[in-house]
């Protein structure tokens, strides 16, 4: 995979993402996922920017 500058992509997403779950579970206590959790949701989430950057933008604006 290219460096797309995907993490920082995907952690800005995964805020925002969590952001909403937060939203509308406001009686939660903490905000724990277990290791392999969110091991997997990073990489998943990674995996999925990537494919829509490859799919929807140019490549000469890729970064």
């Amino acid at each position: 995979m290219p460096k797309l500058n995907l993490r920082n992509s995907t952690d800005a997403a995964l805020d925002a993402f969590w952001a909403v779950i937060v939203n509308r579970y406001p009686q939660a206590v903490t905000g724990d996922l277990s290791p392999g959790a969110t091991i997997a949701l990073q990489l998943a989430a990674e995996d999925a920017v990537y494919e829509w950057i490859v799919s929807n933008v140019p490549e000469q604006f890729r970064k």
